[in-house]
């Protein structure tokens, strides 16, 4: 159940008895941005091909061992309560994705760089993306660097005139945390002109979609804006998300009353030391 703390396994500190390990889901997850504005990834079936050469689960097992879920190319965590399931999950199909790059005009295939901070499981899953999409003709060359130069060099504009956060880079990971709410994923990250839309992506139905979510009074009237919006976002595919990741916690059992927030907030407040 959302916001309820339960015992997960692992290694190490996961199996010692003194030790509460806590999880619970959360919406953080990694954006594949690809610019919609200039480069390769301009027509959106280069897009949807990409898409359809992630092996989203075997993501999840490799990289989180389940810990997580997987995603569906838009940003609405299945946490949220207007989330609606009833939008069809994309999955892995090499052959239609050979076909919509050959369509799009690479019948041999795309070579791309692939640019990534140095961040918790990112490079390793650029390494998996590398491997998975190569079966559908993408060349995937590995650009992996420090945090200190990925977000100004890659995430962030090469040319003054571009907005804030553009992506300078055509193609790239960049990470997200946990929000309790998409508004900052939908706004920031993927509505015209949005201040971390590493895209550029643009789309009047995407954001009448969002105008409409916003001005929803209610769940029933959220979740029917959202479909719009995961359904837009499916189709276009701005970006690829491929999971969002349970938070991960814990502390010695000689202390009580410690409470956690997925955006990796430690409450003291109620903390006590158990005799």
């Amino acid at each position: 159940m959302i916001g309820q703390f339960q015992v997960v396994g692992g290694e190490a500190l996961f199996d010692e008895p003194d030790f509460n390990v806590v999880g619970f889901p959360a919406s953080t997850h990694r954006q594949i941005w690809m610019r919609c504005d200039t480069g390769q990834f301009v027509d959106k079936r280069v897009r949807q091909a990409l898409g359809l050469s992630i092996d989203r689960q075997a993501l999840v097992d490799t990289l989180f061992r389940g810990e997580a879920v997987i995603g569906n190319d838009h940003v609405i965590a299945p946490l949220y309560p207007y989330f609606d399931p009833s939008v069809p999950q994309r999955e892995r199909d090499i052959e239609q994705a050979k076909q919509l790059l050959a369509d799009a005009g690479f019948p041999d295939g795309l070579t791309a760089t692939l640019h990534f901070g140095d961040l918790q499981e990112i490079p390793e899953l650029a390494q998996l993306i590398q491997a998975q999409a190569a079966e559908a003709g993408f060349t995937l060359e590995l650009a992996g660097e420090s945090l200190d130069t990925f977000y100004g060099a890659q995430w962030c504009p090469a040319e003054p005139a571009d907005p804030p956060c553009s992506g300078a880079a055509e193609l790239g990971i960049v990470d997200y945390g946990h929000r309790a709410t998409p508004d900052v994923f939908l706004s920031a990250a993927l509505s015209t002109g949005g201040v971390w839309n590493s895209s550029q992506y643009s789309s009047e139905a995407f954001d009448a979609a969002f105008g409409e979510y916003q001005a929803s009074v209610g769940v029933e009237a959220q979740t029917a804006a959202c479909k719009k919006l995961q359904e837009i976002m499916l189709e276009d595919t701005p970006i690829v998300l491929p999971y969002f990741y349970n938070y991960i916690s814990g502390w010695w059992k000689t202390f009580d009353g410690i409470r956690v927030s997925a955006l990796g907030q430690i409450f003291l407040d109620k903390a006590t030391q158990v005799a």
